[in-house]
């Protein structure tokens, strides 16, 4: 059975997160997973209009798309998200959205055991909300079980191992969130860290330029207005390690474990009995051949 995939994502933010997403797009297409959900980390009201449409358009069905329910929906139009809902209009709106942390219940209780991959490529809010939920009415099991009975591995890009004075953007926004998703993520799941350093120089998203006038995502990238528009490809780093074959690019360090302090800096100690790893590129894989494989997956997408 081909793994079920949950993303959580500031989608409406930075644009890496929007490549991210065509990333496993394309690896739907190609047969190696299933897009199962997808919960939004950050609260513009545009972000979910935009997922959608980019759903719709390229995979031809609706996939869920949680919320932060208890927070009020941003209405500014300074995202890309908006230039989505500019050109193709609504189908959902924000009210219309589950609740994140329901969605992620309701998700991992009706699939079967060790069968999602969780990616998480924003603030860890949704994350530490999902480990601390209790039993309700969707499950009598807790978040923390929940995750232990269902989730493959958990990959995350969060915080920087290679220069620990750096607080890293994802890890900055929550940090109460950050501390408490690596100190109690279940430990029977491999939690797989991309880190800030290793995606910097790997620059993607000016493929979009090449994409159908049908293609929501385009519209988004051209909201930029930059004809050579790239964003370092954190969150695609982080979503093409979803694919089967991920280990043709990175290699893991560890086992090991992530430590966060009060002020968001992270460190990763070498612990032989943890669960926590970090990416490196395999040797010899360079910048350029990876800013390639990307575009090359994505490109895929663009042919309906």
């Amino acid at each position: 059975m081909k793994p079920l995939v949950i993303y959580d994502n500031d989608l409406a933010g930075d644009f890496d997160g929007t490549v991210g997403l065509a990333v496993l797009f394309s690896l739907e297409k190609e047969g190696f997973i299933k897009l199962y959900g997808i919960g939004l980390s950050d609260t513009s009201y545009w972000g979910p209009i935009a997922v959608d449409n980019a759903v719709r358009a390229v995979l031809g069905r609706e996939i869920p798309i949680g919320v932060m329910s208890n927070r009020e929906p941003d209405r500014s139009p300074n995202t890309h998200a908006k230039a989505s809902f500019d050109k193709f209009g609504a189908r959902i709106t924000w009210e219309q959205c589950p609740d994140v942390v329901k969605l992620y219940r309701r998700l991992l209780i009706s699939a079967p055991d060790k069968s999602v991959i969780l990616i998480a490529a924003g603030p860890l809010t949704n994350i530490a909300n999902l480990l601390k939920s209790t039993g309700d009415e969707i499950s009598e099991l807790t978040g923390k079980e929940l995750v232990e009975k269902k989730v493959i591995k958990f990959i995350v890009m969060a915080g920087d191992v290679h220069v620990t004075e750096y607080v890293e953007y994802n890890v900055e926004q929550d940090i109460e969130a950050a501390i408490y998703v690596f100190n109690n993520f279940p430990r029977s799941v491999p939690v797989i860290v991309v880190d800030f350093r290793v995606p910097l120089k790997t620059l993607t998203g000016d493929v979009f330029r090449e994409a159908p006038d049908d293609y929501p995502i385009k519209a988004q990238w051209e909201w930029f207005k930059d004809p050579h528009f790239n964003r370092p490809s954190w969150d695609p780093y982080a979503t093409l390690l979803a694919h089967p074959e991920w280990n043709k690019w990175f290699k893991l360090v560890g086992p090991g474990r992530i430590y966060v302090d009060k002020e968001g800096h992270t460190k990763f100690v070498p612990e032989e009995n943890n669960n926590h790893y970090y990416i490196e590129h395999k040797e010899g894989i360079t910048n350029t051949q990876m800013r390639e494989t990307i575009h090359s997956i994505i490109r895929k997408t663009f042919k309906q």
